[in-house]
């Protein structure tokens, strides 16, 4: 009976929550304890351990109860501590993902003021702008390029006779550098529009066949800012065609909210200009300009006449050609 009582205190001892040896110190009665240990208190034991093991490791100078070496005693409220300090908060997690997605900042030289741009009529003849100059901005015009090939001797003397006339009354004229006949006003575009512009007048003009004009009588002209005026030669014949290029060069510059040509504008080219408005002046002298005029084309008769097979876009200082069609 006595042997019964002791094996019944044994199970009692084996079944027992505590985690101490219960009196027993051989290695062997250590193992059967273990042994007789139910799975839900083994597994318990395990993650009560993992749990101990990942305190100590996360736990600067703390050593592991493994190694054999007394660990010092570590209050839960440090390890709390030193656990919220190592992982990081939200507002260190957003501050971080911020950093991150940060813009690279641009270069000191972009971000200098750009000098303002002055104009000095004094370079320009005397010439003021009729807009305010401004980066990625491109003067452009349409026009007629009237080329004189061997005429352009005798023509250069005609300007000159017309300047001379001019002068004598105390009227300043300049010769003008080339012979043409604008199509568009002068026309402010942005870099990019260039090239689809260009390709839209070609789409368009290259359907209107090639024709011939004539000039001829004088006629004197004012710029819209009244800072020039220009003495030009007509167009009589040819303003039939001229005009249906315009409509069709309307139409393109219409997309682009750019303006259209002058409703009652006169076809001409001119042949002289000055600063300022001296159309008074100017008009008052025609009747002499005018014998002069008559004096040259009774000599070079051929001078009134102009093919017109292409036409001439220039975009500051570059020029496109667009050809009209030609008839087979």
């Amino acid at each position: 009976m006595a042997t019964g009582r002791g094996a019944l205190s044994l199970l009692q001892s084996y079944s027992s929550d505590s985690d101490g040896d219960s009196g027993y110190t051989s290695e062997d009665e250590k193992k059967r304890k273990q042994e007789f240990s139910s799975p839900h208190e083994r597994k318990s034991k395990r993650r009560r351990a993992d749990d101990e093991e990942e305190m100590v490791v996360d736990t600067p100078g703390v050593c592991s109860s493994r190694s054999g070496h007394h660990s010092p005693a570590v209050s839960s409220e440090t390890i709390m501590g030193e656990e919220n300090q190592q992982r990081p908060t939200d507002s260190t997690m957003d501050t971080t993902s911020h950093q991150v997605h940060r813009n690279i900042p641009l270069p000191s030289e972009l971000l200098l003021a750009r000098e303002a741009h002055i104009d000095d009529p004094r370079e320009h003849q005397g010439r003021v702008r009729s807009f305010a100059h401004e980066r990625g901005n491109w003067a452009s015009i349409l026009y007629v390029p009237l080329h004189l090939g061997i005429y352009g001797p005798s023509f250069a003397s005609f300007m000159a006779s017309l300047v001379a006339t001019c002068q004598e009354q105390n009227v300043i004229l300049n010769p003008s550098s080339d012979l043409h006949i604008s199509l568009t006003r002068t026309l402010i575009l942005h870099l990019h529009w260039i090239q689809p512009l260009t390709e839209d007048f070609r789409a368009r003009l290259s359907q209107v066949s090639k024709f011939s004009l004539w000039l001829h009588g004088l006629n004197v002209y004012v710029n819209d800012e009244r800072t020039r005026t220009f003495l030009g030669l007509r167009v009589c014949h040819g303003r039939n065609e001229l005009e249906d290029i315009v409509s069709e060069v309307d139409k393109c510059l219409a997309e682009y909210r750019l303006p259209p040509f002058f409703k009652d504008g006169s076809f001409h080219a001119s042949v002289a200009w000055c600063t300022g408005d001296v159309s008074g002046d100017l008009r008052r002298l025609l009747p002499q300009l005018e014998n002069v005029c008559s004096q040259y084309f009774s000599v070079e008769t051929d001078m009134r006449t102009f093919d017109v097979n292409s036409l001439n876009f220039k975009t500051g200082n570059r020029i496109h050609t667009i050809h009209l069609k030609h008839e087979n």
